[in-house]
């Protein structure tokens, strides 16, 4: 008998008594698991699982290891349960050597990687230095070379200069000197002294000044042969006669009108009118006389438009019927030189380059510097940061063996990915100095963005051509009353100028249907009559476009806002342009000065472009091929001649064919007739697919070309827009002997060498691989003293200062590279 405690029910306190149960005696004896049944057993172990699985919500065993799913034999189904257990456990043990021994290869792998890796930075510093060295005694010299040369050239000019002052001296024709300021600040000062002026003071004046204002642009554009206060005394002086140039056009045009009888011709006796050709200018007057106020009629018939049309400027009027023709004045003058865009906040550079004149050594010993820096600041981050992993792992270590009885797993662990642990990822010095050099002209090129208003023009992307076109409306100036006895009287009008007369409509054209609406035939006659209606009330123009400029595309006609300084199409209304016969149609609500503006850089980028010698002169012939039109050079001595345009819509620059020029002169004659082949340094914002490179490597390569420009033939590769910012690429052969013309190779150049490459012009893909046996070379010239032929070197070496000079700045201003 076993007693066993049984609770009982009673009244008050509980107490507990003692019953007996009867057992079975098998209980009394302990059996095996092994005796024990399957189900008891399973139950057994689901009790233990439930156990070990009680705990808190969402904790697990971190310190258990977690070993993968292994692939089963095949004889898996066949094996007992202890062999499966044999199997797991060496299985088991296999996984984790074969873990320790990939542990050990990663950690050998990270020490073999880092000796490696400082083994690289080691031996590309020592390659440097050695390139460097190269550098110092090659590339100094031919910096050196290349200064001499530029010396040179700007001592011919300063000879030139002076002997020309020399001449004016000599001439004594009253007439200031534009290169001494003093003179022309005398000039301009008796200029505003007696700032009257009619048509025959207006004609002396132009003849006067343009020759002086072309000489002043000339000296601005040439502006690094003189001092910075000698640049800036010059530009002042230009815009200042420039300004009094344009006052006189306006005080000379308010004298013809201040004495219609005097100055015009009168065709009836209700109208005037006034024509003459001066020195860069044409000036038109049409003046309907105001007669005698009459009784009007009970019914006034609906007025007629007056339209108007002068020959002579290809210029033609109808203005609409709210103005009064009975007593309407019109002038048109149209001023070959455009004297109001320089005001325009739009119009000039922001900021020149940084670094625009700075040689090619210079730069790679500034270069190498920084290298050198960043280097050694790399070195003292890696060092600082393996010093600190030492110290933790030394710092382990000593933990570990100070607790040699515990599993240490945790510690084994930091150890392990302390060994393993790499310090922050530091690009190569020199790819990093480059990286910055590329943002550094993006963020120039992106300070160069100017922001325009709406129907702004800007004049960095668009430039008026053809002059300016003065088309007003005028109130006429009182007129002279003669009196007995030789009496004049006059009404005195204050101030004495032009009164514009009062016509200024703002019209806007109707947006387009929402996409969907279907509108009646009835709605669109009535929205066209309604648009006609608006339309009656602006002035139509028509204008036929001089055929000496280049039309490649459909110009923008705009006006200038003289309130705000720029030119603007927010008046321009119902444009039309006629492609074949090359005129102009469009309506406006205002008649200010008009400007014809075309796209600057209408032909680039540059389709190709070839550079070679000149077979029947000792000159070199440049082709660029834009666009729309090809275009061919020779430079000659110190001068450059057009001598081809190809392509071209209009007889453009013919009358300058075969004329020797300077380059900066050739420049202004070539954008005045909208074939603007020199892009200025911002221009890669309004360009797209441009190439631009690093220019100090740029301007070096050129001025190399320059002198190899008698000996080689050098021509675009279809390599060079995709080969980034620090590379060019170009096709290049020798010249010098046409019986055995070579084929062409890939020239390759960076601001650290120049080189032959192993594929060519027609290579299925590109490789920047140099042929074999070439040895270092800083540059392309240091390339040809070494690789050119014994003829090839004999020419650059008797070549004159003063083609090479004037190639380099053809070059320079045409930025093959760049562009193509």
């Amino acid at each position: 008998m076993i007693e066993e405690l049984k609770p009982k029910k009673k009244k008050g306190k509980k107490k507990i008594e003692v019953v007996g149960v009867l057992r079975d005696t098998s209980e009394l004896f302990q059996w095996s698991e092994e005796s024990l049944p399957a189900e008891e057993q399973k139950i057994e172990e689901e009790q233990v699982e439930t156990k070990k699985k009680k705990g808190k919500k969402g904790k697990k065993d971190k310190g258990r290891e977690e070993i993968p799913e292994f692939e089963k034999p095949k004889n898996w189904k066949k094996m007992n349960k202890k062999e499966r257990e044999a199997w797991m456990l060496q299985r088991i043990e296999e996984w984790r050597a074969e873990k320790e021994a990939e542990k050990q290869s990663i950690l050998a792998g990270a020490k073999e990687k880092r000796a490696v890796l400082a083994k690289e930075r080691a031996e590309l510093m020592a390659k440097d230095n050695a390139e460097q060295e190269i550098r110092r005694d090659l590339l100094q010299k031919t910096c050196d070379l290349f200064h001499k040369f530029e010396k040179q050239k700007l001592d011919f000019e300063n000879k030139k200069q002076i002997q020309a002052e020399w001449q004016q001296y000599l001439r004594c024709d009253g007439l200031p000197d534009p290169r001494v300021v003093t003179q022309m600040n005398t000039y301009l000062h008796l200029w505003q002294l007696n700032p009257k002026c009619d048509d025959d003071e207006l004609e002396r004046r132009c003849i006067e000044a343009l020759p002086m204002l072309e000489m002043l642009e000339d000296f601005v554009a040439n502006s690094r042969q003189y001092s910075a206060l000698q640049a800036q005394s010059y530009n002042e002086v230009r815009i200042a006669l420039r300004e009094q140039l344009s006052t006189a056009i306006q005080f000379a045009s308010y004298t013809l009108l201040r004495d219609l009888e005097k100055h015009l011709k009168f065709d009836s006796i209700k109208l005037a009118s006034y024509q003459r050709e001066f020195k860069g200018l044409r000036l038109n007057l049409w003046v309907a006389v105001r007669m005698p106020t009459r009784k009007p009629k009970p019914v006034e018939p609906d007025p007629e438009p007056v339209e108007l049309s002068f020959p002579s400027m290809r210029v033609g009027v109808k203005l609409p019927k709210v103005i009064d023709g009975s007593c309407v004045c019109v002038r048109a003058a149209r001023s070959m030189l455009d004297l109001l865009s320089e005001s325009s906040r739009s119009y000039a550079l922001v900021a020149d380059m940084p670094n625009r004149y700075e040689d090619l050594f210079t730069f790679n010993v500034k270069e190498h510097v920084a290298t050198y820096k960043l280097k050694k600041e790399q070195d003292e981050i890696r060092t600082k940061f393996y010093k600190e992993i030492r110290e933790k792992v030394r710092e382990l270590e000593n933990f570990m063996k100070a607790n040699p009885y515990t599993k240490n797993e945790k510690e084994k662990e930091e150890l392990d990915k302390l060994n393993m642990a790499e310090p922050p990822l530091l690009s190569d010095p020199r790819t990093y100095i480059s990286e910055q050099n590329e943002l550094a002209f993006a963020k120039y090129l992106k300070s160069c963005m100017t922001r325009t208003r709406s129907g702004e023009v800007n004049l960095r992307k668009y430039r008026i051509c053809g002059g300016v076109l003065n088309l007003d409306l005028l109130t006429t100036p009182p007129q002279p009353k003669w009196m007995r006895g030789c009496i004049t009287l006059t009404t005195l009008q204050l101030p004495k100028s032009l009164q514009p007369m009062t016509y200024q409509v703002q019209y806007r054209a109707p947006s387009p249907p929402p996409v969907g609406v279907t509108r009646t035939p009835e709605e669109i006659e009535m929205e066209m009559k309604k648009v006609e209606a608006e339309y009656e009330k602006l002035a139509l123009v028509f204008i036929d476009l001089p055929q000496e400029l280049v039309w490649s595309e459909p110009p923008v006609v705009c006006q200038w806002q003289e309130a705000r300084k720029l030119w603007t199409s927010n008046y321009v209304n119902d444009y039309k342009f006629n492609e074949d016969k090359l005129t102009v149609q469009f309506r406006t609500g205002v008649l200010w000065p008009i400007g014809i503006a075309t796209l600057r850089y209408s032909n680039m980028p540059y389709q190709g472009w070839d550079v070679k010698p000149d077979p029947d002169s000792k000159g070199v012939i440049i082709t660029v091929t834009g666009v729309s039109v090809t275009v061919t050079w020779l430079c000659v001595g110190n001068s450059v001649r057009l001598k081809w345009i190809a392509n071209a819509t209009t007889p453009a620059l013919k009358e300058h064919f075969n004329k020797p020029y300077s380059v900066k002169r050739m420049l202004q004659i070539m954008r005045e007739a909208a074939c603007d082949f020199f892009p200025d340094f911002d221009a890669h914002n309004h360009i797209e697919g441009s190439c631009p490179k690093e220019w100090v490597m740029e301007r070096h390569n050129y001025h190399a070309m320059a002198f190899l420009s008698r000996a080689y033939n050098f021509q675009w590769s279809r390599w060079n827009a995709a080969a980034g910012y620090r590379t060019i690429v170009m096709q290049i052969r020798e010249a010098v002997d046409k019986k055995r013309e070579s084929k062409f190779q890939l020239l390759y150049v960076t601001p650290q060498r120049a080189t032959i490459l192993k594929c060519n012009e027609m290579s299925q893909e590109y490789s920047s691989e140099p042929m074999m046996g070439l040895q270092f070379y800083p540059d392309l010239f240091t390339l040809n003293m070494s690789y050119g032929s014994v003829d090839a070197r004999r020419a650059t070496f008797n070549m004159k200062y003063r083609l090479v000079e004037t190639i380099f700045e053809m070059l320079q201003e045409l930025k093959l590279s760049s562009y193509s």
